[in-house]
C-alpha cells in the first residue's frame, strides 16, 4: 500500500474505529475464564449474501465472539484444526476453540512466553501450518521475524530473513504462507515508500528458520487496501484477504483476491484478480486472519475470516465470517 493509503488508515483508526487504542478505559482485573460464546450476527439472505457479482463467495455465517478472559481478542491469524480453529493474537496470545455449532475445548494463553508486554516483541500478524508435522510458523511485525513451533507451541525458533530487515516496523510480514510444495510466500503489509510500486514480496525455496534465501517480487493491492492474510487452495492458486477503509462514514471493509503462485517472477509485480469486497450489509470489523477449507475435487471451498478488534471496546468486536465459494477452475 502507498504510504496516503497508511495515512488514511491511521486517521480513520484514530476518529473512532479503534477506540481501544486512542480511548482505552482503564484495564479490567485479570481474569483467565476458559470460557467462550458465539453470538450470532444478521447476515444477508440469498444473491445477496454474495460478496460480489455472479459466481462470487456467498457469505453462510458470521458471529461475534465474546469472552470474559481479558487476554482474549486482537486476533491477526487462523488456522482451522479438526473440529476447531487455533488463531494469534497481536499480543502473543491464542486461541483453541470449536468451530461454531460444534462442542469442544476452549483454550485461551499465551503464545510466546518471555516477551513481557512490549508488543514489538509478540506482534504475530500471520501464521501457516504444515498438514503432515502439524508444524507452525508465525510472523511478528515489529521484530521482522519468523517464528517455528511445533504444534504444541513449544520449540519455538526464531529468524530475521535479512530480505525482512528493510521493511516498515509497522508494515511487516502481515501474511505468510508454506505453500504445499514447501516453498514459503511472505508478504509485508506496505510498501518502503509511497512512491513504490508495489509492497515487498519473499518466496522463500523452502523453510526460512533453516536458512532458505528467498526470491523478491512486488505485491501491489487494490488502491486504500493492505494484504492482511494468505491461504493456498487445493489447486495451488491463493486466496489473499485484504483490509480496507472507507471514510463517508468511518469503516472497515475488506476484499479478497485470488492469486497464482506460478506467476511470480523476481522483481516483479505479482498479477492478482478480485473475487469480491466485504462491506455494508455485511457484518463489518478489522478482519485480519483467513484460513480456507474444503474445495478438492470441485467441492465448494469454505473460507473462515477473524478480526482483530485492537483492544477496543466500544466499536470493534473480534468477529467470525464464514462464507461458501464454488472456485472457478484453474485455466490451462
Amino acid at each position: 500500500m502507498r504510504r496516503p493509503g497508511r495515512v488514511l488508515l491511521a486517521l480513520v483508526l484514530a476518529l473512532g474505529l479503534a477506540p481501544g487504542i486512542v480511548w482505552r478505559s482503564a484495564p479490567p482485573r485479570p481474569n483467565d475464564s476458559q470460557s467462550m460464546a458465539y453470538v450470532r450476527l444478521p447476515i444477508p439472505m440469498g444473491e445477496e449474501a454474495r460478496i460480489g457479482g455472479s459466481g462470487s463467495p456467498v457469505m453462510t455465517g458470521a458471529w461475534r465472539m465474546e469472552s470474559p478472559n481479558t487476554q482474549f481478542g486482537s486476533y491477526s491469524a487462523l488456522l482451522i484444526t479438526d473440529g476447531g480453529f487455533l488463531s494469534f493474537s497481536d499480543q502473543g496470545g491464542f486461541l483453541r476453540a470449536p468451530l461454531p455449532g460444534r462442542r469442544g475445548k476452549v483454550e485461551i494463553g499465551r503464545a510466546l512466553s518471555g516477551a513481557g508486554d512490549f508488543k514489538q516483541m509478540q506482534d504475530i500478524e500471520s501464521a501457516t501450518a504444515d498438514p503432515e508435522t502439524g508444524r507452525i510458523w508465525l510472523g511478528l511485525e515489529g521484530r521482522n521475524a519468523i517464528i517455528r513451533m511445533e504444534a504444541d507451541l513449544s520449540g519455538a525458533k526464531v529468524v530475521q530473513p535479512s530480505a525482512m530487515q528493510h521493511w516498515q516496523s509497522n508494515g511487516g510480514p502481515e501474511s505468510l504462507l508454506r505453500l504445499a510444495d514447501g516453498r514459503f510466500l511472505v508478504l509485508a503489509e506496505s510498501a518502503l515508500s509511497w512512491k513504490a510500486k508495489g509492497s515487498p514480496a519473499l518466496l522463500f525455496p523452502g523453510d526460512p528458520v533453516e536458512g532458505a534465501q528467498p526470491e523478491e517480487f512486488l505485491f501491489a493491492p487494490p488502491e486504500n487496501y493492505l494484504p492482511t492474510d494468505i491461504k493456498q487452495l487445493p489447486d495451488g492458486r491463493v486466496l489473499i484477504l485484504l483490509r480496507g477503509i472507507s471514510l463517508l462514514p468511518p469503516r472497515f471493509t475488506a476484499k479478497l483476491v485470488l492469486a497464482d503462485p506460478a506467476h511470480i517472477r523476481a522483481g516483479q509485480l505479482w498479477p492478482w484478480q478480485d473475487v469480491g469486497t466485504i462491506d455494508r450489509p455485511f457484518p463489518l470489523d478489522n478482519y485480519e486472519g483467513l484460513e480456507v477449507t474444503g474445495g478438492a475435487q470441485g467441492a465448494p471451498l469454505t473460507i473462515w475470516i477473524i478480526s482483530d478488534d485492537n483492544g477496543g471496546e466500544l466499536l470493534q468486536h473480534t468477529v467470525l465470517l464464514r462464507l461458501s465459494w464454488q472456485v472457478p477452475p484453474l485455466k490451462p
